[in-house]
């Protein structure tokens, strides 16, 4: 009897997949700029944004589509590292968990953000009210590029991801089975998209371009579980591995600093200027492609510097405890600092005021996300 119980957990131990550090290092850094990135928004200040331009973006333009790609890539790592190698998956079980993840918490943070609003305007918006449906399933940031919503969180990600989540059982089919074809056929629709992108909304919020990013990330993961493979076979081939992975995070800096120092796109189309009718052609192109390569050096050099960090007991438990609330961050900073910068005069603000502002709306944004948890928890207990 003890011998059964013992191989029990000892296959239930097998069977769990091991946790990506790197994965939840990706999550805190693209949450912060993300933070960040929305608090210049909030923080009004005329052109040319002086005090808080560094905050909006690098010599190159903005950029805020890389962390929220990044988001993607680490969906796509993380589901294909727990699911892709399963024989068969478990529909009603992926659903239910996908389900409990994403909308109790988003509820509680939109009913928190409605009447948020309705406390700082004084009144609703003018919209019909059955559009708020489109709000109760998560979809009506995705949506409102058709339709008026109540719109009001940044919820537009979690429309994104609802849909590759629903999508996820049918790719990891193909995934399995046609690995190079699937991820080839997802580069070219996203390509043609990079050239012409004809839809009335962000180049970000289209399902095409964010399927290509969250398989990106899981192609990523493969490479790299075949890379520590091969690093272990010999000794000699692992020195080669090692100095080959430390050239690769030496490459990604580079593309980091030229992101950041150098204005190669200083021609090319805004960053965030990605309906056709206004961008299209070899300029659009180039821009998304530089986008892309930004990403990835981003996420590859976050990669090779979550060995290091690991490593630091403490810094390793502050990591996954930010990383674990990741969402609830999401889903809370922006109602923040619109909330907080309401307050400020950011034209007239030093350089000192406008990140003594900044760190309220992180501090205030943990509180907020830390409140929605709680809050669901007592749910849970309760009900």
């Amino acid at each position: 009897m003890a011998d059964n119980q013992y191989n029990k957990k000892n296959k239930a131990t097998q069977a769990a997949p091991k946790r990506l550090f790197y994965l939840d290092v990706i999550r805190v850094a693209s949450a912060i700029l993300i933070v960040v990135y929305h608090f210049s928004y909030s923080v009004y200040l005329p052109p040319p944004f002086q005090e808080v331009d560094i905050l909006h973006g690098t010599i190159n333009g903005s950029w805020g589509m890389t962390p929220v790609y990044c988001f993607f890539m680490v969906s796509g790592a993380a589901l294909m590292s727990r699911y892709g190698k399963e024989e068969k998956l478990d529909i009603r079980k992926y659903c239910k968990k996908r389900f409990l993840g994403i909308y109790p918490l988003f509820w509680i943070a939109y009913g928190i953000g409605f009447f948020a609003v309705y406390w700082q305007l004084g009144h609703l918006y003018d919209i019909p009210s059955w559009s708020l449906i489109w709000s109760v399933i998560g979809m009506d940031g995705w949506i409102v590029n058709w339709i008026p919503t109540f719109y009001m969180v940044g919820e537009w990600f979690l429309g994104s991801i609802i849909m590759l989540y629903l999508v996820f059982v049918p790719i990891r089919y193909f995934w399995r089975k046609h690995k190079t074809l699937t991820m080839a056929v997802s580069t070219l629709a996203a390509g043609a998209l990079f050239w012409y992108h004809p839809f009335p909304m962000d180049i970000k919020q289209n399902p095409v371009v964010d399927l290509f990013y969250f398989l990106l990330g899981a192609w990523i993961e493969e490479l790299r579980q075949n890379f520590i493979q091969t690093e272990g076979t010999k000794e000699a081939a692992g020195f080669k591995q090692r100095k080959r992975g430390f050239l690769i995070w030496c490459a990604s800096f580079a593309v980091l600093a030229v992101w950041c120092l150098l204005p190669v796109a200083k021609n090319l189309p805004s960053m965030e200027l990605t309906v056709s009718a206004q961008a299209s052609g070899i300029g659009m192109f180039l821009r998304q492609s530089f986008i892309l390569l930004c990403t990835c050096g981003f996420y590859v050099w976050m990669i090779g510097i979550s060995g290091w960090l690991e490593k630091g007991p403490h810094t390793k438990k502050i990591i996954l405890e930010i990383s674990g609330k990741s969402y609830g961050i999401f889903l809370t900073h922006h109602m923040v600092s619109q909330l907080i910068c309401s307050h400020f005069d950011g034209a007239n603000s030093s350089r000192r005021e406008i990140l003594m502002i900044l760190v309220l709306v992180f501090l205030a944004t943990w509180v907020m996300t830390l409140l929605i948890y709680q809050i669901e928890s007592y749910i849970k207990e309760k009900f």
